[in-house]
C-alpha cells in the first residue's frame, strides 16, 4: 500500500526539525517547495495533505499567501499551517479552504495533527465527488432550463405574425425587442373581413417565464369578431378589451395578474381608426406634414376592475398620415433619466403611467414639433426627445431605425432596458382621400 504524501510549501528557507519528525511519525512521505515556486507551479494535486510553514511576521509573503489558498480552492486538500516559531499563526483563509492553524514547536502535536489530516483524505475525496456531482447537475438544470427558455422563446415568436401584410394603402412595421428569452410583450395585425384589420399591443406585468405566458393567453383572448348562426359582428375595440379584462378577472392569476393594452380596428376602405386603450402609453398620432400628437384616450390597465369601462376613440387617417402603438420599454430607451426612464404613478387608481403619457402644457414647437397639450401636465421627457424630433421631422421609418440602433448600442454597455415593441401603421401618402 503506498504511503501518504505531504507536500509541504515553505515561505522562508527553514524547515522546523519538529515537522520532519512529525511526517517520520505519521509514516508519510514529503516533497518540499518554496513558496513562490509552488504558486506559479501546481504541486498539489497528487499531494493527500499539504502543509504550509511560514515566517512569523506574514506581511512580506502576504500576497504569494493569498494566491496559494486560492489555489487550494480550486484544488481542496486538508492543509496545515505552522509558525517557525512558537506562536500559531494569524492568517485569513477562504473558508472553502479546510485548514489548522498550530505552533511548529511540538512534535507530538504536529505528528496527531498531521495523522487527522491525512486520515481525513478519504474523507474529504468522497465529499469533493459528491460535490462535483452536485455541481455537474446543477450544470445540467442551468442547460436544461437555458434549452427550454429557447423553446419557449420559439413558441412564443410562432404567436407573433409571421410577417406584417400591406393592406390597400395600409401597411404596418414593427421593432420586437425582448430584454431575454421570452418577452412580456405581444403584439397582433389581424384581418377581420375584407375592410377591417384588428391592431393589438399588449404588456403583462411582471418579467420573464409568467409573463411571457400571459401574453400566448392574451393573444388568444383578443377575439376581435363575433360569429353566430353562420354571421359575424366586428366586435369595438371597447368590446374586445372589456372581454379581456374578463377573462383575465376569471382566471385568478396569482403571477402578472393585469396587463397594459391598446386595440384598434381600421377600415382600410374608409382609414377610419377606431381604438381603445387600457393602461398602454399613448398612442403617437404623425400627420402627414409632420405634427405629432398624443392620443388621449383614458381607461385603466385591464384585470383589475370588473365594471372598467374603455373609451372608443376614432380617428379619420389621411393619406401619409401614421399612428405608432408601444410598450413603455420606448420610455426607457430614448427618455432616460435619473430614475432609469420612469415616472412615478400620479394618475387614478388602475391607471398606468409613464414618460409617454406626458405632453407639452404650453409647449413650444421645436424643429416642425407641436406637442401635444394635456390638462394639468407638464412636457414629458418622451415628448422633448430627439427621437420625438426625428419621428416628426423624418417620419415613422427613420424613427424605428434609431430604435434599433440605439437599442443594440445600449445593450452592447450593459444599459438596463424594458421589453421593446413598437408597432407603426401608416397610409400610404398616394392614395386617394376618401370621399
Amino acid at each position: 500500500m503506498a504511503r501518504p504524501h505531504i507536500q509541504v510549501i515553505l515561505a522562508g528557507e527553514a524547515v522546523p526539525e519538529s515537522l520532519r519528525a512529525a511526517i517520520q511519525q505519521a509514516g508519510a512521505t514529503a516533497s518540499f517547495w518554496p513558496l513562490a515556486e509552488a504558486v506559479r507551479g501546481n504541486p498539489i494535486t497528487n499531494a493527500d495533505a499539504v502543509v504550509i510553514v511560514v515566517p512569523p511576521e506574514t506581511a512580506s509573503v502576504a500576497g504569494e499567501l493569498r494566491a496559494l489558498l486560492d489555489r487550494l480552492v480550486e484544488h481542496p486538500r486538508p492543509t496545515l499551517v505552522i509558525s517557525t516559531d512558537a506562536q500559531t499563526p494569524t492568517l485569513e483563509c477562504p473558508p472553502a479552504v479546510p485548514v489548522v492553524l498550530a505552533s511548529g514547536n511540538d512534535e507530538r502535536e504536529l505528528a496527531i495533527r498531521l495523522t487527522t489530516l491525512l486520515d481525513m483524505r478519504s474523507s474529504f475525496d468522497v465529499l469533493q465527488r459528491g460535490l462535483s456531482a452536485n455541481r455537474r447537475q446543477r450544470e445540467g438544470v442551468v442547460q436544461r432550463y437555458m434549452s427550454q427558455l429557447r423553446l419557449a422563446s420559439q413558441v412564443q415568436r410562432e404567436f407573433l405574425p409571421e410577417g406584417l401584410p400591406r393592406f390597400g394603402p395600409v401597411s404596418f412595421q414593427v421593432i420586437y425587442r425582448p430584454i431575454d428569452y421570452v418577452s412580456g410583450d405581444i403584439y397582433d395585425v389581424r384581418r377581420l373581413d375584407e375592410d377591417h384589420v384588428g391592431i393589438a399591443l399588449a404588456d403583462a406585468s411582471g418579467h420573464g417565464i409568467p409573463a411571457a405566458l400571459l401574453t400566448v393567453y392574451i393573444k388568444r383572448a383578443l377575439r376581435g369578431k363575433e360569429i353566430k348562426n353562420g354571421n359575424y359582428r366586428i366586435l369595438t375595440p371597447a368590446e374586445v378589451l372589456a372581454a379581456l379584462n374578463d377573462d383575465i378577472l376569471d382566471a385568478q392569476l396569482s403571477e402578472c395578474p393585469f396587463v397594459a393594452a391598446v386595440y384598434a380596428v381600421l377600415d382600410i376602405r374608409t382609414l377610419e381608426l377606431s381604438l381603445a386603450r387600457g393602461g398602454a402609453p399613448y398612442p403617437l398620432y404623425r400627420e402627414a406634414d409632420g405634427h405629432v400628437r398624443l392620443i388621449q384616450s383614458p381607461g385603466g390597465v385591464v384585470g383589475v376592475d370588473a365594471a372598467a369601462c374603455f373609451e372608443v376613440v376614432t380617428l379619420q387617417m389621411q393619406p401619409g398620415d401614421s399612428i405608432l402603438f408601444y410598450s413603455d420599454g420606448l420610455e426607457r430607451l430614448v427618455a432616460p433619466g435619473p430614475t432609469g426612464g420612469h415616472v412615478p404613478q400620479s394618475r387614478g387608481a388602475g391607471e398606468h403611467v409613464g414618460a409617454a403619457h406626458f405632453a407639452g402644457e404650453d409647449a413650444e414647437d421645436s424643429g416642425g414639433v407641436t406637442l401635444a397639450t394635456l390638462p394639468e401636465q407638464s412636457d414629458g421627457p418622451l415628448t422633448r426627445s430627439a427621437w420625438y424630433k426625428t419621428l416628426a421631422t423624418v417620419g415613422p421609418a427613420a424613427a424605428l431605425e434609431q430604435l434599433s440602433c440605439r437599442q443594440r448600442a445600449l445593450r452592447r454597455i450593459g444599459y438596463p432596458l424594458d421589453d421593446l415593441t413598437v408597432l407603426a401603421v401608416q397610409v400610404a401618402s398616394e392614395y386617394p382621400p376618401p370621399s
